[in-house]
Formats: C-alpha cells, structure tokens, sequence
C-alpha cells in the first residue's frame, strides 16, 4: 500500500523507494510517488517490475476527528499475472500483462510517529482476464516531519477469471523509506 489511509495536507508531496520481496524468492524495487491536490485528494504514481500505475485517493475519514483514517481510490496502469509466470521461468517479459483497472481502500490509526494501516488495492485486467487482490498491513514509522521508514507484510492472490481454480497465492513483504516536503 506504501501510504497510510491518512491523506497528506493539500499541496504536500511524498517520495518512497524499497524493496519488495515475496516468498517466490524475488526482490523488486519499488518506487512511488504521491502529491495532496486537497486535503481528502492524493493523487499517486507507484512502479514495480508486475505493476505500473496511477491511483486517485479520497480520504473518507481522517484521524482528527473521527479516531481512525479511511480512504479509497480508483486508478488504471499496467498489471501483470503471475498465473502465467510462474511456469518455467519467473520473468514478466513472459508474463501476461496489459491495461488494468484498480480500486482500493485502506483503514488506519494514527499512534504519534506511527501510522498502522490494513488495506487492500485490486487490479482487473482487462482483455487478459484476470484480476489481482493485494491485502497488505503496513507500519510507517516517521523519523522527523519529513523522513521515515516503512515495513508490510500480506499477500496477493492472482486468478483467471474464467479460471479460478487456478489461483495462486503469494506471500509478499516490503521495507522501505520515504521522505516528504
């Protein structure tokens, strides 16, 4: 997920870099980036080698007043399925991929330094047929204002549509640091 579900104040930008790595025994990077339009409204741009793409988020709830932040978004990029990749070799240039569609929401808390977040961001493939469900808990730990450190854990499920006995899970974990200004 890489953002808590708080969004950030209007006008305010976020850069994150880390390392994703799954229980298939890859490593990728990640690198996204996040600007506040409005206090509710991000707008995100994330990369990783099975995933490219841009997200709108709305903060629903924030943690003042309400106890707990929610925000949802909606997006489109390029998704890859593991389903086809995970046959003899575990490369995306062999992988089906294409156009994808995306929603998300994502929960949190605020505790002082610390965001805790539970979310989950699915993509639907279209043409290829198959959709991609992420759930992730994360903590973001803010070092200053502006720097901090962030670890996930969860996992994604990829499946065919017309096939979903074909299904494969994959456990995932990422770490990460970000800096905002």
């Amino acid at each position: 997920m890489v953002r808590p579900a708080e969004t950030m104040p209007a006008g305010r930008v976020e850069l994150s870099a880390g390392l994703a790595a799954s229980q298939l025994g890859e490593a990728n990077t990640v690198l996204h980036a996040a600007v506040a339009v409005t206090d509710d409204v991000e707008v995100l741009a994330q990369n990783e080698v099975w995933n490219s793409f841009a997200e709108v988020r709305y903060g629903v709830l924030h943690e003042k007043p309400n106890g707990v932040s929610l925000a949802v978004g909606v997006g489109g990029g390029r998704a890859i399925t593991l389903v086809s990749a995970v046959g003899d070799a575990l490369d995306s240039d062999d992988a089906d991929g294409g156009a994808a569609g995306l929603a998300s929401v994502a929960i949190g808390k605020r505790l002082d330094r610390v965001d805790l977040t539970v979310g989950n961001r699915t993509f639907y493939q279209f043409g290829g047929g198959f959709f991609m469900s992420s759930t992730r808990a994360s903590v973001r730990l803010a070092i200053t204002d502006n720097v901090g450190l962030l670890l996930e854990g969860g996992g994604t499920v990829h499946a065919p549509i017309d096939a979903p006995d074909l299904s494969i899970f994959i456990g995932e974990a990422t770490t990460g640091f970000w800096i905002g200004f």
